[in-house]
C-alpha cells in the first residue's frame, strides 16, 4: 500500500435501505478514521457519487427499486476507479458470485459480517487504489511524454514553413526553438533522478563552451549541447540501487545494467529525424581514445568529436562529484587527472582544448606531450587544434618538430606521479602467492604497460590480489581481464 494513503484521505459510501445496517456501518468505519457518507437508496447514493469522490462503494444486495447490482453496475460510469462491495446474506450468494464475475465488483460480503474481516476487506481495497492511481499517474505521464515527442516530430516541418518570411531570421528562431524543445525532453530525466538531470545540464554547458573553444560550426556547437543534456537519457531505465551506488563500487551484474545505457539512450532518440549526431553523443559518450571503452570499443576518429568532448567533460564533473573515486576531487586534482589520461581514455585535441579553457599552468613536458600526440590525429582532427590560436602560439609552432624529437623516448603513460608506491620484488612477492597469477612486462615497447594477469577471467575471482592492485593504482582491464599499471 502507498505510504501516503491513509484512512483519513478515503471516502466511503455505504448504501442500504435499513437504517440500523447504515449506522452500524457508518460506526465502525468512524472508529478506524474512515470519512463515511451513507444513502438509503441507489438514487440517493448515485446523487453523494456525483457530488464526492468516492473511493469505496459499499451497497446491499436486497434494495426497492434499484438492487445493488443494478446499482453497482451503474456507478461503473460515474465513478470507474471506486471499489465496489456488496454486502449480501445467504439467499442471495449466487446472485453476488456472479455479479463478481461478470467484473465490476471487487468483493462480496455476507451479512450478519465479523468486524476484523470487514475491515481487512477495506484495507485490502486500499492498497488497490493505490495501485490503480499510480497506474493512471504513469499513464497520463507516458501520454503527456508521448505527446510531447509527437509534438516535436510531426510539427517540426510546420515550424520552419511558419518562420520562412526572411530566412536568416526564420533559421536562428527554429534553432532556439528546437534547442527550448530539447531542453523541456531532457528536463524528463528529472523526474527520475534531479542530481543526473543537474549532472547533464552542466555537462552540456562545458561541452558547448569547448566545442566554442575548438571553433567548431554554430551546427556542431548547439548538436553538442542537446548531446552533453541527453547523454545520460538511457539512465532513466536504470533501478535506485544502481543510480546511487558509485561506479567503481557496482558488482559486475549491475556494471553490465550500468554500460546498456549508452544503447538504450541512443534507442530512445532513434525514432527522431536529423538527431544522427546527437544520437553518436549519446551511444558513444564512454568510448575511449584509445579504443579500452564501450559500447563499440571505437578508437581514435572513429569516435565523433562531440562523443569525445562531452567523454571528457562528464568524467571531470564526475570526478569533482565523486561519482567514480572514493571521494570528490579538487578541481586541481581533477584537472591532473583528466590530462594524465591525454591520448588514452581522451582525445588530445581536446585535452587541449579543455587545458586552454581553465587556463592551466601546464609545465612544457606536459603541453608538448600533448602536441606530440595531437601530431598523429585524423586531419580534421588536426585541423581544429590550428584552428585554435590560442592553443598553439606562434613560438610553439616553430618549435613543434624540436619538442616532439625530444619525447620520442618517454612511453605513453608518462612519469610515474607516485613514487615509491611499491617495487618490484614486493609486486613479485605478492604475486608468487597466487598460483596462477603472473606479471607480464611490456614496458619496453613503445605503447606497453606493466602487467598482472591474476589467474582468472573475471575481476574479482582472486579478491585478496585484485585488492592489492587495486589499492596500488593498478587499473583493471575488462577485455584482457588483467591489471594494468598506467605509468612507467
Amino acid at each position: 500500500m502507498d505510504s501516503k494513503i491513509t484512512p483519513s484521505k478515503i471516502k466511503v459510501l455505504c448504501v442500504d435501505d435499513e437504517l440500523n445496517i447504515l449506522s452500524s456501518l457508518k460506526r465502525m468505519l468512524a472508529l478506524s478514521d474512515y470519512e463515511v457518507f451513507t444513502a438509503n437508496s441507489g438514487d440517493e447514493g448515485l446523487k453523494v457519487i456525483e457530488a464526492e469522490s468516492i473511493d469505496i462503494i459499499i451497497s446491499d444486495v436486497r434494495m426497492p427499486i434499484m438492487n445493488g447490482i443494478e446499482f453497482l453496475k451503474k456507478t461503473k460510469e460515474i465513478a470507474p476507479l471506486a471499489i465496489k462491495i456488496l454486502l449480501t446474506g445467504n439467499a442471495d450468494l449466487n446472485d453476488a458470485v456472479s455479479a463478481v464475475n461478470e467484473g465490476g465488483i471487487f468483493r462480496y460480503l455476507n451479512k450478519p459480517w465479523i468486524e476484523n474481516d470487514f475491515l481487512e476487506t477495506i484495507r485490502s481495497s486500499i492498497e488497490l487504489i493505490s495501485l490503480r492511481k499510480d497506474k493512471e499517474s504513469l499513464l497520463e505521464l507516458t501520454i503527456k511524454q508521448n505527446l510531447d515527442l509527437n509534438d516535436l516530430v510531426v510539427n517540426l516541418e510546420s515550424k520552419v514553413l511558419e518562420r520562412t518570411t526572411d530566412i536568416s531570421n526564420a533559421n536562428s528562431k527554429l534553432r532556439d526553438s528546437y534547442i527550448s524543445s530539447i531542453k523541456a525532453f531532457a528536463n524528463l530525466i528529472e523526474l527520475r533522478n534531479k542530481k543526473l538531470f543537474d549532472h547533464s545540464k552542466r555537462v552540456a554547458d562545458l561541452s558547448l563552451q569547448l566545442a566554442k573553444k575548438m571553433r567548431l560550426s554554430d551546427k556542431d556547437s548547439q548538436e553538442i549541447f542537446i548531446g552533453g543534456l541527453l547523454h545520460d537519457i538511457g539512465k532513466i531505465g536504470l533501478n535506485d540501487r544502481v543510480l546511487s551506488t558509485k561506479i567503481t563500487d557496482l558488482p559486475y551484474s549491475d556494471l553490465d545494467l550500468y554500460k546498456e545505457h549508452t544503447i538504450v539512450g541512443s534507442l530512445c532518440l532513434s525514432g527522431l529525424d536529423g538527431l544522427d549526431s546527437i544520437i553518436k553523443i549519446i551511444k558513444h559518450h564512454h568510448e575511449r581514445f584509445d579504443g579500452q571503452g564501450f559500447p563499440s570499443q571505437l578508437k581514435g576518429s572513429n569516435i565523433s568529436i562531440g562523443a569525445r568532448i562531452v567523454g571528457l567533460v562528464e568524467t571531470y564533473f564526475e570526478l569533482l562529484e565523486g561519482d567514480i573515486s572514493s571521494a570528490p576531487k579538487s578541481q586541481s586534482d581533477a584537472f591532473k587527472l583528466v590530462l594524465k589520461y591525454n591520448n588514452s581514455a581522451f582525445c588530445p585535441t581536446v585535452v587541449l582544448a579543455f587545458s586552454d579553457f581553465f587556463n592551466l599552468n601546464l609545465n612544457q613536458l606536459t603541453k608538448s606531450s600533448i602536441l606530440n600526440s595531437s601530431s598523429s590525429l585524423h586531419k580534421d582532427d588536426s585541423n581544429l587544434v590550428h584552428q585554435n590560436e590560442s592553443l598553439t602560439s606562434n613560438n610553439d609552432s616553430q618549435n613543434i618538430d624540436q619538442r616532439v624529437s625530444s619525447l620520442k623516448s618517454i612511453n605513453k603513460s608518462g612519469s610515474n606521479p607516485i613514487k615509491g608506491i611499491f617495487t618490484f620484488k614486493t609486486l613479485q612477492a605478492t604475486v608468487d602467492k597466487y598460483s596462477h597469477a603472473f606479471i607480464r612486462d611490456d614496458r619496453d615497447s613503445s605503447d606497453g604497460f606493466l602487467w598482472v594477469v591474476s589467474g582468472v577471467k573475471t575481476y574479482g575471482g582472486n579478491s585478496e590480489l585484485d585488492v592489492w592492485l587495486k589499492n596500488n593504482k593498478f587499473i583493471y582491464s575488462e577485455p584482457d581481464a588483467a591489471w594494468y599499471f598506467p605509468y612507467d
